[in-house]
């Protein structure tokens, strides 16, 4: 008893022990800031305010130095004409994006530009007018965008700058040039309950016969800049300022923003000589003097818009310096290079170098571009992506669906060849009225049209004024492995009025109604 008591007395001693060096402890800060931390923010921010002219709100968070310093040299590379900008309300610092399904918190959106808006047809007034939403307009900065690199952070936030110089120039995106330049045309949709005479909807589809939209940032999808004019027109601003290869690929689109957005601004030397020249010329150079690095930057700045026949020469050039003898660091490099490349020899690059163990596989899949070019990734992943933004309408008498691939030039890169399987019901029905499929020859640049009477078995015959279900899969085969992958089935639901038309002019002008709010008073 006695011996349990002196236990016990021990073990109450040692708490009370460490209880007291707790509490002396907690008395004592982890950290102290020199001077004040507050004062300091204020300081940033003023400053920032007084370089730039915009003011950086605090809401769910307060901004820190270090996220404004980023925000500074992001900013630093903008043109004159996008500082300033009367009735911008300011920027926000959130958490997480609150745009999705009921307001639900978005994980990887790193930024947004309000207010969004509507595009309808208002038939008393003829006219296609975009109608901005009653909300201030403001960029709002999310806590994941401050974890990006340096580079891709201020890619990010110039593009959205885009759309605030866009919004409060009238909507460039929407002019008749811009339009002509990106080759989007308008196309009318029909409510579910649309009568003759209502207003309704548009929406601005790209062609999917042209392969070239703006190149992407690293983080987006290749299909991303085929949106809509408006994310067109802002990953062009981002690519101006930062992808020296952007006034050879895309040169009318450059033009353009040098005269009528950058005034004149240079952000690299002008030359004159074609896109491919350039290319073959820089990649000659980087490999004779042996600058892997500059090897890796060419092809990623190549990948960002898929150019199948550069890609072939580039190939053909790794291929020619990989079979010297072997380099340890050169070959892993090339390895890194060649996972920015959407032809299926760029895979075969890699395989070789793994089988002969001058890559390590472990090593390569550090990266995170080969990492989402990798088997693992796309066969438990993104192969099984759905299918989306899925349109329906008629064109001279046809039936036509217009979706984009997200994944179809990784795909390719794998060595799969896709084929797309349509459906269509009757809502509440389980007996499908049409059904077909459709495969494209040659260069799939992830926009997809499909003439579906065409590509049904049998005769299409799709009932009008009836709420109609069409179902949407693609599904990917291997000729050699024969690895089948099934997407997920993408659904829209839609009904054909009768006489409807789905087909603007050629050259329909565009109105852009602003709020009546202060910040819009010298645009109404």
């Amino acid at each position: 008893m006695i011996k349990r008591v002196a236990i016990i007395t021990s073990i109450f001693a040692f708490f009370l022990f460490t209880w007291i060096s707790w509490a002396e402890e907690s008395k004592r800060p982890f950290y102290e800031h020199p001077g004040n931390y507050r004062d300091e923010i204020n300081t940033l921010k003023a400053g920032f305010k007084a370089r730039f002219g915009y003011d950086l709100i605090d809401l769910e968070y307060e901004w820190r130095p270090w996220e404004i310093n980023k925000l500074t040299t992001a900013f630093s590379k903008l043109p004159d004409t996008f500082l300033n900008i009367s009735g911008v309300k300011g920027f926000y610092h959130l958490s997480q994006f609150r745009g999705g399904p009921e307001g639900m918190p978005v994980d990887d959106i790193p930024a947004a530009t309000f207010p969004s808006f509507q595009t309808v047809y208002r038939n008393a007034k003829m006219a296609y007018q975009v109608e901005l939403a009653n909300q201030e307009p403001r960029i709002e900065f999310y806590s994941s965008l401050f974890y990006e690199d340096q580079n891709e952070l201020s890619n990010i936030i110039q593009h959205e700058m885009a759309h605030i110089y866009d919004m409060f120039k009238g909507y460039l995106s929407f002019s008749t040039e811009w339009m002509e330049i990106t080759s989007f045309r308008l196309l009318h949709l029909p409510a579910l309950d649309a009568r003759p005479g209502d207003d309704y909807l548009f929406t601005v589809l790209n062609d999917s016969e042209k392969l070239h939209y703006a190149p992407v940032s690293s983080r987006q999808l290749a299909t991303y800049s085929r949106q809509n004019p408006q994310e067109d027109f802002a990953n062009s601003v981002a690519a101006y300022i930062n992808y020296p290869y952007f006034q050879f690929s895309h040169p009318k689109r450059y033009q353009f923003l040098k005269e009528k957005v950058f005034d004149g601004k240079l952000y690299f030397s002008e030359e004159e000589i074609g896109y491919k020249e350039k290319v073959i010329a820089d990649i000659e150079q980087a490999l004779v003097t042996k600058d892997w690095d500059k090897v890796i930057a060419i092809s990623r700045e190549v990948a960002r818009d898929y150019r199948p026949d550069i890609e072939k020469e580039l190939i053909v050039r790794l291929e020619g310096d990989l079979s010297n003898t072997p380099d340890s660091v050169r070959d892993m490099k090339l390895a890194l290079a060649s996972c920015h490349f959407a032809d299926p020899n760029a895979l075969k690059i890699r395989k070789n170098l793994i089988r002969k163990k001058r890559v390590s596989l472990q090593v390569l899949l550090e990266n995170q571009r080969c990492a989402l070019m990798a088997r693992r990734s796309f066969e438990k992943e993104l192969g099984l992506w759905s299918m989306r933004n899925i349109y329906f309408y008629k064109s001279k008498g046809e039936a036509y669906i217009q979706f984009s691939d997200p994944v179809a030039l990784t795909s390719r890169a794998r060595g799969f060849d896709t084929r797309y399987n349509w459906r269509v019901f009757n809502e509440g029905s389980s007996v499908h009225l049409a059904e077909g499929s459709f495969m494209r020859e040659g260069v799939n640049p992830g926009s997809i049209k499909i003439n579906l009477g065409k590509t049904a078995v049998g005769t299409l015959n799709l009932s009008v004024g009836k709420p109609l279900i069409l179902e949407l899969g693609a599904q990917r085969v291997h000729p050699v492995e024969f690895n089948r992958l099934k997407s997920k089935t993408a659904k829209i639901r839609f009904v054909i009025p009768a006489g409807f038309n789905y087909e603007s002019p050629k050259k329909a002008k565009i109105k852009i109604i602003y709020p009546l709010r202060p910040e819009f008073q010298s645009l109404n």
